[in-house]
């Protein structure tokens, strides 16, 4: 008797989970349901030993969620809290850790709550590299915190499963300028070619595209000054670079946009676009 009303109730708390996560329901609906639910460690206590089914189900809320925003408003305040409740209820869930550290620093803006949960994960999981390696990477390329990156790349690279790649990031961070575009770059395009993620992908190519805009730019505007240098004024354009044979071909913009002048200043039209946008908004 006693065996059957711990699976009746177990079965119970798999249903009001599932409710929370029916699509029938307005994308409102769903959003103000996770305000209330419990904490991970409520949830763990209550799920008798069986917290795979409802890390599955709070997994899946969170792709949900995730999605209803990206989509709308690209506000994120719950997203911490689900990690959170995830996370304990399995604690050696990795992805949820490198992929949520990830989108709390890209897409919340909120890299406080990318370092608590980075620092759960390499607590509850001492062996694994890839949590090191994700704080590196957003100290390094968000927060430009070199040197907290360069400690966290060498202990990723001390573990035991640790590719080669994180010891030659940490060999490569150490010895090479820190902040330096080129050096983001390369980490990105690392991060793109070595993640299966498509969210990952996408986020990597966001950033690789942006740093390739900023190199061409500084790239076009010290061409500018060589011009101005040799002919005693400022091109009228930048086809002039290529007429004068300072440059042989202007760069492609890796956006899909152009490169122009304005004034002094080399500018591109994707960036101008955007930046109409947000003001827009």
């Amino acid at each position: 008797m006693k065996k059957f009303l711990v699976i009746l109730l177990f079965l119970l708390l798999i249903a009001g989970f599932s409710y929370l996560v029916d699509t029938t329901k307005s994308p409102h609906e769903l959003i103000g349901e996770l305000m209330y639910f419990p904490s991970g460690i409520a949830l763990r206590a209550g799920s008798m030993g069986y917290y795979a089914p409802l890390a599955d189900l709070v997994w899946l809320r969170f792709i949900q969620y995730y999605g209803e925003h990206r989509l709308t408003d690209t506000q994120f305040e719950l997203m911490y809290h689900i990690l959170a409740i995830l996370t304990t209820l399995d604690s050696g869930f990795i992805y949820a850790y490198t992929l949520g550290g990830l989108m709390l620093t890209h897409d919340a803006q909120r890299p406080d709550q990318a370092h608590a949960l980075l620092k759960k994960g390499m607590y509850e999981n001492p062996e694994e590299w890839r949590i090191p390696f994700m704080y590196a990477f957003v100290n390094y390329v968000f927060l430009q915190e070199y040197r907290v990156a360069r400690t966290y790349l060498s202990i990723a690279a001390q573990k035991p499963d640790a590719p080669d790649m994180v010891r030659r990031w940490h060999a490569f961070v150490t010895y090479s300028k820190l902040g330096d575009l080129k050096t983001g770059l390369a980490l990105w395009i690392d991060f793109y070619n070595d993640t299966k993620n498509p969210e990952e992908k996408s986020i990597a190519r966001y950033y690789i595209e942006k740093i390739k805009m900023r190199l061409d730019i500084e790239y076009l505007t010290k061409k500018v000054e060589e011009f101005e240098k040799k002919h005693g004024r400022q091109p009228h354009a930048l086809s002039e670079l290529v007429i004068n044979a300072i440059i042989d071909s202007i760069p492609s913009e890796p956006h899909g946009g152009r490169y122009y002048l304005d004034n002094d200043s080399v500018r591109s039209t994707w960036e101008n676009d955007v930046k109409q946008h947000k003001d827009g908004d």
